[in-house]
């Protein structure tokens, strides 16, 4: 590694941990997913309670991480956003590498710096969610995979496995990686010794089985079929679940490529867009590197597999509208995160086109040739750096702050552990409680009441937004109910603490 490259990773790294520590104290209000469903795994993996940690919806491994972690840090919210910091900034270092192998030195800081402060990614990575941990696995992984199919060596091919499974157990798209690894090896890679493709295929057959097998087998005794993940059949997966409901598989085709396609626009920034097309085009028009092909064999897998999830998870009403569907923008990172490399040729191009048209301005003349290209380089950057920072450095749920007070009120008035009906969940996470859902569109005062003197809860916690547009059950409220706190500051919704008066 030259002093070049180390300077290079070094600033990349100094960028990284700048951009985490920032977003890390401006992410106000914990994820709803943290809040109930990563935390409550890592309390139970750090009580000990292994039997109910694995019980949940979720893979295992990011919430197990947490709870190892906070041996130090007994704040769990603090720790799932240090884990998730964490491998926010690592993820420089496999993207990096995978980078210079496939392009070369330019591309890969290039593409690292775009990725790394790309809006999404970096938000997510200062939040206790698991998608900087997925990806960190997630890239590891393939630059491991690359650099053993790369080689000649066969027993390297024992640990594409490991790393796969370690991005598995974070999230169940990463078993992604070993199926398109098994296509590769199988129909691409040509070995120059005779009997190796055998060899290589039976390592892998013969890792993957014993790093796989006892989760799968756990996940079977549970779920009564062979499964993925929780919620995710082997079927499911494949697209051999499509439900029946009497909706025309065409329509659903096209709701699924239309959801599929309007969710990765809405996550890639438009400049990434932009720089992905002309650094993609020119790829396929010089023809493909052998790592580029790996690349896109990932990427077009990831996108059929998310097809296939909308295609089999939407929910559709009688009128032959969707009522909802599972897919969100995090579940398209993989697909930034394979296609960055483009978006650094795509920059590398437009460099070179501009270096060229200015090569023989009469300002630039006296300029040396180093000098020149530093110059014009450090100018395209800081454009990049003006377009897409504002956006990465907005800060997270500042005017749900609001929430948080409510719910560290009520725990400082009634102690842990109490049931909250509240149309805002947060506020039990932070109250320490229970939280009952409610929705005033679709439950009376009345309902709600009874409910909560039927599991004895005296707190209401809801937005004034809530009632505004209900004048009726806002009188009802009036009526049952005191109010006894309320939460607000400029830039902030207000939060109302009601308490139950009238139980008969």
């Amino acid at each position: 590694m030259t002093k070049d490259e180390k300077f290079g990773l070094a600033v990349l790294l100094l960028i990284s941990l700048l951009l985490s520590i920032y977003l890390f104290f401006r992410t106000y209000v914990i994820s709803l997913d943290g809040a109930f469903q990563y935390i409550p795994i890592a309390k139970d993996f750090a009580s000990g309670n292994f039997r109910r940690a694995f019980s949940h919806n979720q893979q295992p491994l990011y919430p197990l991480i947490i709870s190892f972690a906070s041996r130090w840090v007994s704040d769990f919210e603090w720790m799932g956003k240090l884990v998730s910091s964490f491998f926010g900034i690592l993820i420089i270092f496999p993207v990096y590498f995978l980078g210079k192998r496939i392009f070369d030195e330019k591309i890969a800081f290039l593409s690292t710096l775009f990725l790394t402060i790309h809006p999404y990614l970096r938000r997510y990575s200062a939040d206790v969610l698991k998608e900087s941990t997925y990806l960190f696995f997630f890239a590891t992984a393939i630059w491991f995979a690359w650099r053993t199919i790369q080689n000649e060596k066969r027993y390297p091919f024992l640990f594409i496995p490991l790393f796969s499974v370690l991005t598995y157990l974070v999230r169940p798209d990463g078993i992604e990686i070993l199926f398109v690894v098994f296509f590769y090896v199988l129909f691409i890679k040509k070995f120059d010794v005779s009997g190796s493709k055998r060899t290589v295929v039976l390592l892998l057959l013969v890792s993957s089985f014993i790093l796989l097998l006892p989760y799968l087998f756990y996940l079977r005794e549970v779920r009564g079929e062979w499964a993925l993940s929780k919620v995710k059949s082997i079927g499911g997966m494949l697209g051999l679940e499509v439900i029946r409901d009497g909706i025309p598989l065409t329509q659903k085709i096209f709701y699924s490529l239309k959801r599929l396609n309007s969710e990765i626009f809405g996550r890639f920034h438009p400049i990434y867009i932009i720089l992905l097309m002309i650094g993609l085009l020119r790829s396929i028009f010089s023809h493909l590197k052998a790592g580029e092909g790996f690349l896109l064999s990932l990427g077009w897998f990831h996108y059929v597999i998310l097809f296939l999830m909308v295609l089999n998870t939407t929910e559709w009403g009688a009128d032959k509208t969707v009522q909802s569907d599972h897919l969100s923008g995090r579940h398209v990172l993989p697909l930034l995160l394979v296609s960055i490399y483009w978006v650094g040729e795509g920059f590398m191009i437009i460099y070179r086109w501009i270096y060229k048209k200015l090569e023989h301005v009469h300002l630039l003349i006296r300029f040396g040739v180093r000098r020149k290209s530093m110059m014009i380089m450090a100018l395209l950057l800081v454009l990049m750096l003006a377009i897409v920072l504002p956006k990465t450095l907005k800060p997270q749920r500042y005017e749900r702050l609001s929430e948080k007070w409510a719910g560290l009120w009520i725990r400082s008035q009634s102690g842990r552990g109490i049931t909250i009906f509240t149309s805002i969940p947060q506020v039990a996470f932070y109250a320490d409680g229970s939280p009952e859902y409610v929705d005033l569109r679709k439950s009376t005062v009345d309902s709600i009441k009874a409910s909560m003197i039927e599991k004895k809860a005296f707190y209401l916690v809801i937005r004034e937004k809530d009632v505004s547009d209900y004048p009726v059950e806002a009188k009802s409220i009036e009526k049952d109910f005191a109010e006894i706190a309320q939460f607000e500051q400029k830039r902030m919704e207000k939060v109302i603490v009601y308490k139950l008066i009238r139980t008969q």
